[in-house]
């Protein structure tokens, strides 16, 4: 059914129908409810495709984050990738920028520059949240579309957030640690020496978790820096001296280097280890066991969905149904790791399956 058929069957002009669909002010309520009841009745469907090509209408966005875990942001580029191929037809035209993790300020200056370059949009995964969210709340005051993700920001004025819940993926690896270690038993938590605003919020979730279970007592804790540099090697020193950790949280991006030292010094019984996220090298450690369990919270869906809910925002000032969009916390361990590693099988999933339903 076709605009100018829902027309003629109304005895109206297609123009009218046009400025409905489009919300224009200049058409008499009578016929505006008629030309409604007409389009529910049809269950008419507008062909946003066609619509982008009569308008000539181009949407420029940019994506922005970070240097590292540089495995997981590109599980965020691939979601960004397929999202502008799916909306290309409608002129959607997205950029990616990658900025250094240890120069929060290239971000705000980045940012600030934006709309002057001719963005439409922007979407965001905050590498310093504290820096960005006067820029944030200033860019969102004019009408500029901002969507936040991976990291919040909860006092920012934005479209949405798209990521984890970080207190809850804390509290999830407290009950697995309560559920692998059933006795009494000491645990080495890692953790930042900078405030990172997502690495507190696991904290603060596993030690509330953790409150439930008086078996489960934190021994100690080690500060590292964010890029996660001697780890191991700390790691190392201390386990020799003080073997006699059953579990280990990694509350950032250091399985890998945890795993390794464990395995140097063949640690009998091994520490129960429990971290985040997932790739190559993960993954074969889940299968020799060093890793016990990585909690994976959806980085494709965090890229796809943002371009999906600019678009839409600046195609018809749509707003998503909710400002907060938390992406599935998923616990991974050897005997399903495979399942998750399978890239084609995760896109078609991502794609096509249940979450496209949000939108």
């Amino acid at each position: 059914m076709t605009t100018s058929e829902i027309a003629k069957k109304l005895g109206i002009s297609r123009g009218t129908v046009s400025r409905v669909l489009n919300n224009h002010p200049n058409v008499k309520p009578e016929t505006r409810k008629r030309v409604l009841e007409a389009l529910k009745e049809l269950n008419y469907i507008p062909n946003e495709t066609a619509r982008s090509l009569v308008m000539q209408k181009e949407f420029h966005i940019a994506v922005i984050v970070f240097s590292q875990p540089a495995f997981f942001w590109a599980q965020v580029q691939s979601g960004v990738s397929t999202a502008q191929n799916d909306l290309a037809s409608q002129g959607v035209i997205v950029d990616y920028f990658v900025t250094d993790m240890m120069k929060p300020e290239e971000q705000l200056e980045l940012i600030r520059t934006l709309p002057q370059k001719g963005y439409d949009g922007i979407a965001v995964a905050p590498n310093n949240p504290q820096l960005l969210a006067s820029e944030i709340d200033r860019l969102s005051s004019g009408g500029f579309p901002v969507v936040i993700i991976n990291v919040e920001i909860p006092t920012a004025n934005q479209l949405c957030y798209i990521g984890c819940d970080y207190i809850q993926s804390g509290i999830l690896a407290g009950e697995l640690f309560s559920r692998f270690l059933p006795n009494r038993s000491d645990l080495l938590v890692l953790t930042l020496k900078d405030s990172v605003y997502a690495i507190e919020q696991r904290i603060t979730g596993f030690r509330k978790e953790l409150s439930k279970h008086e078996h489960l007592n934190i021994k100690r804790i080690e500060r590292f820096n964010r890029d996660g540099s001697r780890v191991y090697e700390v790691l190392l020193d201390l386990l020799k001296e003080s073997p006699d950790f059953q579990g280990i949280y990694v509350s950032f991006d250091a399985l890998v280097q945890t795993a390794d030292a464990v395995q140097a010094l063949k640690l009998d019984p091994a520490p129960v280890i429990v971290g985040y996220d997932l790739n190559e090298n993960i993954f074969e450690r889940l299968k020799n066991k060093y890793i016990t369990a990585t909690i994976c919270h959806e980085p494709f869906n965090q890229g796809y969905f943002a371009v999906k809910i600019l678009h839409r925002y600046l195609l018809k000032k749509v707003h998503p149904s909710s400002s907060l969009m938390y992406n599935k916390l998923e616990v991974v361990m050897a005997s399903n790791a495979k399942y998750y590693m399978n890239e084609t099988l995760q896109t078609e999933l991502f794609v096509t399956g249940s979450p496209r339903d949000i939108l």
